[in-house]
């Protein structure tokens, strides 16, 4: 198949992972593989110094196309030529489907693929994990430009058919996917812990997560409060980074006597893998930028249990009792499950092993792009 990507960003944020991952595992199965994407900067094939979609997928070698204008924001102007020269591009490349994958791109490129005249059905992916906002534009584009709507958890597939008046055979759900390879238990040595100051027997919980008001980072703080008292050895790792650090995280810990109990090394590029590997298990409060919580997905891979607040599609990711716990992520609450898996090695280990299985069975790369080949062969029919 000659497949079409349409990505209206050139950020690497939110669901640009995912979309990317998707292409190249799609290339992988032996299929011509097209991603059109946002560009950043005239000066250059991409910003040298920045995190840009076209950056990553030159990396994994696949030459992204950028001469749409394919942006974030709408532009009145920037619509129609994008809709006029993607309809031409449609046609002279041939495609036989069009995938989109953000709110800008699924327009333009739903119009465009509807202006070539012959059968070129469109899937849109869904990456929020929650229904799509009720706006005309979502309405229009999902119940006239729109072949199949790919949902990554099913109260999302089930709320956006219900919002939008979609048909069952219309939608299909399919869990967000993570590379299983980069993540697993023998990933990154943990000479990390050495570097960021902490013992090899310390319990290390984790959090990955920006440091932002709404991320519940003086429930977590008080949590650990509460249970370092019951585990004098605990730690917690924070990685991620944000312009309210000091407010949020660098001095209420101070406050609360927990400086030496709180390891925030920032946030983590090249060495990421390394610095999850040593957490002993994971804590998630609350989704991200990325509503499919892609982090979770990956630290399940590398065989960690997580405690989830009972938030988004959260709790679709992680069973409770079983992959970790799902709770009502109160001070108290948070804190009785920091410090039972701490003091239960066998518990831990339990969940441990069911993180990873679930990771490696459901949400592998390989399993994704095989799903989305069959969403694609049943509207090639």
């Amino acid at each position: 198949m000659k497949i079409l990507h349409l990505f209206s960003d050139w950020k690497w944020t939110g669901p640009a992972e995912p979309a990317l991952n998707l292409c190249i595992e799609l290339k992988k199965r032996g299929h011509d593989v097209t991603l059109a994407c946002g560009k950043a900067m005239d000066d250059y094939p991409f910003p040298p110094d920045s995190e840009s979609v076209e950056k990553y997928a030159y990396e994994r070698d696949l030459v992204p196309v950028t001469r749409f204008n394919l942006s974030k924001h709408f532009s009145f102007f920037k619509y129609i030529s994008d809709i006029k020269n993607l309809s031409v591009f449609m046609n002279d490349e041939v495609f036989d489907i069009v995938h989109v994958h953000r709110n800008q791109d699924h327009l333009v490129g739903g119009i465009a693929a509807r202006r070539t005249g012959r059968h070129l059905p469109v899937v849109r992916t869904n990456h929020d994990g929650v229904v799509l906002r009720k706006t005309l534009r979502n309405k229009i584009c999902l119940t006239r430009l729109t072949d199949k709507l790919i949902a990554v958890s099913e109260k999302a597939r089930v709320a956006d058919m219900d919002r939008f008046g979609l048909s069952e055979d219309k939608t299909t759900m399919i869990n967000a996917s993570i590379d299983c390879q980069r993540f697993n238990p023998g990933s990154g040595p943990l000479t990390h812990r050495k570097m960021f100051g902490m013992k090899d027997d310390d319990i290390v919980v984790g959090i990955i997560a920006r440091i932002q008001t709404h991320r519940r980072f003086h429930i977590l703080l008080q949590a650990i409060k509460i249970a370092s008292k019951e585990v004098p050895k605990l730690k917690l790792l924070v990685i991620g980074r944000g312009t309210k650090e000091k407010q949020l995280l660098t001095n209420p810990a101070k406050a609360m006597g927990l400086e030496d109990s709180v390891v925030h090394p920032g946030y983590r590029t090249s060495d990421y893998v390394e610095a999850v590997s040593c957490m002993d298990y994971n804590i998630f409060l609350m989704p991200g930028t990325d509503g499919s919580c892609r982090a979770v997905r990956e630290v399940m891979a590398m065989g960690k249990p997580v405690i989830a607040a009972d938030r988004g599609m959260l709790s679709s990711i992680v069973d409770d009792k079983v992959t970790g716990f799902v709770i009502d992520d109160t001070p108290e609450n948070l804190a009785t499950a920091t410090a039972t898996l701490a003091n239960d090695i066998e518990l831990r280990k339990k969940m441990a092993d069911a993180s990873l299985k679930k990771a490696q069975d459901v949400f592998s790369q390989e399993s994704m792009a095989e799903q989305v080949e069959k969403v694609y062969e049943g509207l090639l029919k």
